[in-house]
Formats: C-alpha cells, structure tokens, sequence
C-alpha cells in the first residue's frame, strides 16, 4: 500500500510508473494490493483413515479418503461484486526430498524431485472466494540399507482469472512498481521459481495461521 501512494498514481507520477495512468491499469493493481490471496496446505480435517463407502454419509468418500487439503483463497470476489467473474486456475504438484546421510548418520545432501505433470486430485470444492483441493500424501520412509529418507511436499501454483467486458485480468497483480504485463512468458506455471506475477505460490503467499 506504500508503494500505491507513493506512486501518486492520480498527481505527478513517475516515469517508473506512467502505465499506472491508465484507469483500467490502475484500478488492476489496486484491486491486486487487496486481493488478499492465500494458499494453505493442512491435514484434511475430514479424513478418516478407515473410511468406508457409505451413501448416507454427507461427506462424500473422496474427500474422507484424502488426508491432505490444499484450499486456495482470495478476497477477489467479494471486492468485484457483478463487476466480473472469477475463475481459479491451480497445478499442484508431489515433490519427493531425498535426504542422503553419512556412515555416521549426519545428513550431507538433498535432492528435489518435481514431476512434469500436475497431479490430479481426488476430490475438489468450489467456494465463492476458495478452492479446496483434496489429495493423499504418502508418508516419509527411510532406508537403512541405502542411508536416505523420501520425504513429500507440495508445491502449489495458482491465478486467479476475473473477466470483465474490458477483457482478462490475472491475479496476483504484479506489484505496483512492477510493469510486468501478461504474456506467453507468464502463460505457464513455473516451479523452478517463487514470487512471480501473475502466479501465487504456497511460499510466498502462504496463509500465516494464528496459534
């Protein structure tokens, strides 16, 4: 919010900030200063370990299978109210850690593996303002005969896509004092890199949650 003010977007604007002049331009990344997006990877607070098939039950068995949840959320739709729709886009990923240890069993390397394809979850729900995706982690495991352990992570990436009559908008918005404009550059998910625009990713935007 520093920065939007301090870019006097309405008075004397900088050279560093002239496309801010455009109404459309500016009203774009003012709505990216508040649109509030979070990404939050959790244990499912639903899961049952030993669910069984039950046509009764209101949950559906899917998502009381799944013992991780991925919930993606924003303040977007909320803020537009009918000025536009919002879609969500997200491309999860399983990342297996490999840690390598020593005779002596000191810790000496880790090695990330990423897949190239996005893994598919086994239940979703949509929200107004969020996106829960529900999927199973395996458990970490060690190898005493080889001296590594397999951990799992996952890395997420996510946009939020408004349509407007005056065309498309991805969110998260590039910083005020960012001119980066939307291209085939930015068209793909990157997961060799965090903190871009137009991508939201569980580092950089993942939600703090009050102990």
């Amino acid at each position: 919010m520093d920065d939007w003010l301090s870019a006097e977007t309405f008075g004397t604007a900088g050279a560093d900030v002239q496309y801010l002049r455009d109404p459309q331009e500016a009203f774009y990344r003012l709505l990216g200063v508040f649109a509030g997006i979070n990404i939050s990877i959790v244990r499912n607070p639903l899961f049952e370990p030993n669910a069984k098939l039950d046509r009764r039950e209101k949950v559906p068995y899917s998502v009381r299978t799944a013992d991780t949840l991925i919930r993606i959320e924003s303040r977007l739709p909320g803020l537009l109210g009918s000025l536009g729709s919002v879609d969500i886009e997200a491309d999860c990923r399983l990342c297996e850690a490999i840690t390598r240890y020593s005779i002596k069993g000191a810790p000496y390397r880790t090695d990330i593996q990423a897949p190239t394809m996005c893994s598919i979850p086994k239940a979703q729900r949509l929200f107004s303002n969020s996106l829960e995706l529900y999927f199973s982690t395996p458990p970490a495991n060690r190898s005493p005969s080889s001296f590594k352990t397999s951990g799992w992570y996952w890395a997420v990436r996510a946009q939020f896509v408004l349509q407007t009559r005056g065309g498309l908008r991805y969110f998260p918005a590039p910083e005020v004092k960012d001119p980066a404009a939307y291209g085939a550059a930015y068209a793909k998910a990157d997961f060799n890199r965090i903190k871009r625009p137009f991508w939201a990713d569980e580092q950089t935007h993942k939600k703090l949650i009050n102990g």
